[in-house]
């Protein structure tokens, strides 16, 4: 076994010790701190969503409600960045994403409006 199949082996050793142990586990992207405040960044790179009843993108409602949950215990906003493959980049709050409209597909994706999304790839963060 090489060393990235040992610490493969070792996160799925301790994922499946620590949720044996009733913790309720979600894997973080990214951390970040930028002028004194910590970030947790939720990354895709996929496609946008194409209507109806709007084009945007979106995440696991599962997700969203663990990092929501982060946020409210600690403080730290979660942000949702997304890398499209046309090279476009948009990002937003989840908290912000959630006060707008958003649609829930039937298989567990929140999807919400592009236009409540920063468009990154023009001004940057």
């Amino acid at each position: 076994m090489n060393f990235e199949e040992l610490g493969k082996d070792g996160w799925q050793e301790a994922r499946l010790f620590l949720k044996n142990k009733g913790f309720n586990l979600f894997q973080i992207d990214w951390m970040g701190k930028k002028d004194g405040e910590y970030t947790l960044f939720e990354i895709k790179k996929k496609a946008r969503f194409i209507p109806p009843p709007f084009e945007g993108h979106g995440l696991e409602i599962s997700q969203i409600k663990a990092r929501l949950e982060f946020q409210k215990a600690t403080g730290i906003k979660a942000y949702l960045l997304i890398f499209e493959p046309s090279g476009k980049i948009f990002g937003q709050y989840l908290d912000i994403l959630q006060q707008g409209n958003y649609i829930d597909t039937k298989n567990g994706i929140r999807i919400y409006p592009l236009t409540s999304f920063d468009d990154l790839s023009l001004k940057g963060m």
